[in-house]
């Protein structure tokens, strides 16, 4: 890693020497191996090692950017000078302040295991042929496709200002969507497994829950129009969760494309939800000890009993609004400027269980997969759900043929009235189910 640290300092040295008022390099050497399965055949297997820097530079105001996949200590002087002929030329903006200050922080222990980075590709070769064994042996007929693997390596990340940070992880995951066709009645459903070690993986029966949950979304039929109370189960859950914290973007609020323009310190949400954002969780899936610019990560409650507590700054977006920067920008590689993501989420449970609040209702639905996500500019709520039961009298009646839901961010999180106490845990993260108390759904055709 040292090695990438000091490249990633050379093209540092190079843009400031080149006039950069400010600069930052991002350096990469990761390894991918990938394995697809097409109609319950492995359809594709492959190996990448991608290596690359990038430098982003700022002169006058005006931002320049460049990479290169070759790892020298030419090229990244090159690469360096590139991105800050860009910034001359770029139109300067007024509202770039600065680069952040570095600062000491801990590590994050578990990101990197060795076991996994030594797999080879037989291995997910392996877990993707046993995934479409376990699906056939719930239902001969099943057709199974998705896939698994895992990606490794070291980064570095230097700065004009004195950033120096290197960073190694790792992650592996599998997935598959199983359909279950028999005579035009499709059943089908969704299951996947991730984490940062091998000892956290569970290749072993995730196929077979998707093939099981698909048999029974067989005999599917539709619901008349109504408001109805809905239970969204933990996966559910969470894409609503998580499409709410990234409206919270604060790029998107400076720029009045979100719904959450305005709210900070407001109430968004009834006040049964409460989302925190833990990012030092060991082996987690979305720990980091610092973000990616090198701004130290903290616990945070970002969802406080229904009140929205900040919005997710990167160094530019919160120099703009006079703050702090929340620790929130991300670089999804070399090859893209900076962003804004979260950490870990945990969504906070509730007293009673899932079952408990299904047992509640005379009538409802129970969606267990869909992106039931407002739209980021909007809030505005129009989609479709696939993977669930309508409820009778506490019980799962029957599947749910393709179901509209119509609805508004606001109406889904103030309808929240509560949430399950047992709850699905991934690596870092904690998902309930989540029952809102009124929407507008209707069955097609």
């Amino acid at each position: 890693m040292s090695e990438l640290l000091d490249l990633a300092q050379a093209a540092v040295e190079a843009a400031s020497a080149a006039g950069a008022d400010w600069c930052d390099a991002f350096c990469s050497d990761t390894t991918e191996v990938s394995v697809d399965v097409e109609r319950s055949s492995i359809s594709n297997c492959a190996t990448i090692r991608d290596q690359g820097l990038s430098v982003r530079a700022y002169v006058g105001g005006g931002q320049g950017f460049a990479s290169v996949q070759t790892l020298t200590a030419e090229s990244a002087r090159e690469c360096a000078r590139n991105a800050v002929a860009m910034a001359r030329a770029a139109h300067p903006d007024p509202e770039f302040v600065a680069l952040p200050e570095p600062a000491e922080f801990e590590e994050v222990p578990e990101l990197f295991d060795e076991t996994l980075a030594g797999l080879g590709a037989s291995a997910f070769v392996e877990w993707c042929a046993q995934g479409i064994e376990e699906a056939r042996s719930v239902a001969g007929d099943a057709i199974v496709q998705g896939g698994a693997g895992a990606s490794w390596g070291d980064t570095a990340l230097a700065s004009s200002t004195g950033v120096a940070v290197t960073r190694r992880g790792s992650s592996a995951g599998l997935g598959y969507f199983v359909i279950i066709n028999r005579d035009g009645d499709v059943g089908s459903y969704y299951e996947h497994d991730q984490a940062r070690r091998l000892s956290d993986l569970e290749p072993e029966g995730v196929a077979q829950k998707a093939a099981e949950e698909a048999l029974r979304q067989l005999g599917s039929r539709p619901i008349e129009t109504a408001r109805l109370p809905i239970i969204l189960g933990p996966l559910a859950a969470m894409a609503l969760v998580g499409s709410v914290i990234g409206a919270a973007d604060a790029e998107s609020v400076q720029r009045n494309r979100s719904y959450l323009a305005g709210r900070e310190g407001e109430a968004i949400a009834s006040g049964a939800l409460t989302v925190r954002e833990e990012p030092h969780v060991p082996a987690g899936l979305r720990s980091t000890p610092c973000d990616g610019e090198g701004v130290v990560t903290r616990a945070r409650t970002l969802i406080d009993a229904g009140v929205l507590t900040t919005y997710l700054h990167n160094s530019y977006t919160a120099f703009k609004a006079g703050v702090e920067p929340t620790g929130h920008a991300s670089r999804g590689g070399y090859g893209s400027t900076v962003g804004i993501g979260a950490g870990n989420l945990q969504v906070q449970p509730g007293d009673r269980t899932e079952a408990e609040l299904i047992a509640d209702l005379d009538e409802g639905l129970y969606i267990a997969y869909a992106s039931i996500s407002p739209d980021s500019v909007t809030g505005e709520v129009s989609t479709t759900a696939d993977f669930g039961f309508k409820i009778e009298r506490g019980e799962f009646a029957a599947p749910l043929s393709t179901t509209l839901v119509g609805s508004t961010a606001d109406e889904l999180l103030i309808g929240i009235d509560a949430l399950s106490s047992d709850y699905r845990e991934e690596p870092g993260f904690i998902m309930p189910s989540i029952r809102i108390a009124s929407v507008q759904v209707a069955s097609e055709g």
